[in-house]
């Protein structure tokens, strides 16, 4: 058995991540799988929960995952997942459409227009200037967001746009709602107290206009399938340079090995992704 005993403690993104890798381990060892409780439970279908524990446990991490194309597991042990183990393992692990796994409940599902194609654009907040958001490094710029909002108009005409954050007022992200007002183009604002309800926006549109959140990068791999989604070009540099995190230093040797498996998500994504993510445009 794979378990999940204790959720990552990221956000509401690195938990569907974490689960995905869960239930992708399972399918791919043809091991049942047991998974403690978090909101996921509340919004996903026929979500697997916590069984007693049968057989001693050890610890799978995500190095090993890595670094191994099958891993040697012994029957006599079931193998708690690393909670660590999120997007960087999200290319060696997803072979079956994570849709299979986290399938959107109908009730918490949006009623988006069916007469406009649906454009999500995510922003993210002033969470990216402290520790934990890496001082900034992951701020996409309001030219970012302009351009990709006019390279959607040009492709697709008529659009509705669904503006989908937990901070509105950060000035990077009120640009680009001045600009949508200038344009005259259509746009609704979704709930900033409610998460869920920007996540299933999110997942029920057929664009997405991306950060650099792995809660959008969950919307684009989940609820519509074949989503055209963009990303900026100036943040895959950056993880293709493989920048450092915190720009003032230098961090350890492991917590670096760890950061670059995180940017190697987006190398990755830049070199054509797979069939369940990847990207229409880079801008």
């Amino acid at each position: 058995m794979f378990r999940i005993n204790t959720i990552t403690r990221g956000r509401f993104g690195n938990k569907i991540l974490h689960y995905n890798s869960l239930a992708q381990l399972g399918a791919l060892y043809g091991r049942p799988i047991s998974c403690g409780a978090w909101e996921g439970h509340e919004y996903f279908t026929d979500l697997k929960t916590a069984r007693d524990l049968e057989k001693e446990q050890l610890f799978l991490s995500w190095q090993e995952i890595l670094e191994h194309d099958n891993l040697k597991l012994a029957e006599e042990y079931e193998y708690e997942l690393d909670p660590y183990c999120l997007h960087n393992s999200f290319w060696k692990l997803t072979h079956q459409d994570p849709r299979t796994f986290l399938q959107i409940k109908e009730a918490h599902k949006p009623n988006l227009p069916k007469d406009k194609i649906n454009v999500g654009i995510h922003f993210r907040g002033t969470d990216i200037l402290g520790a934990d958001g890496n001082h900034g490094r992951e701020i996409h710029s309001a030219q970012y967001y302009r351009d990709a909002i006019n390279f959607v108009t040009e492709q697709l005409g008529d659009v509705l746009f669904h503006l989908c954050t937990d901070d509105l007022n950060f000035k990077t992200n009120q640009e680009p709602v001045k600009y949508l007002q200038m344009k005259n183009l259509r746009f609704k604002k979704g709930n900033v107290h409610n998460y869920w309800d920007d996540f299933a926006t999110l997942s029920e549109c057929e664009v997405l206009i991306a950060s650099s959140s792995t809660f959008v990068v969950c919307a684009g791999f989940l609820g519509v399938e074949n989503k055209k989604i963009i990303h900026s070009m100036e943040w895959i540099q950056k993880n293709l340079d493989h920048t450092l995190w915190h720009p003032y230093k230098e961090d350890p040797p492991e917590v670096r090995k760890t950061q670059l498996s995180f940017d190697n998500f987006w190398v990755q994504l830049y070199n054509g992704g797979n069939e369940f993510y990847h990207a229409w445009e880079f801008i």
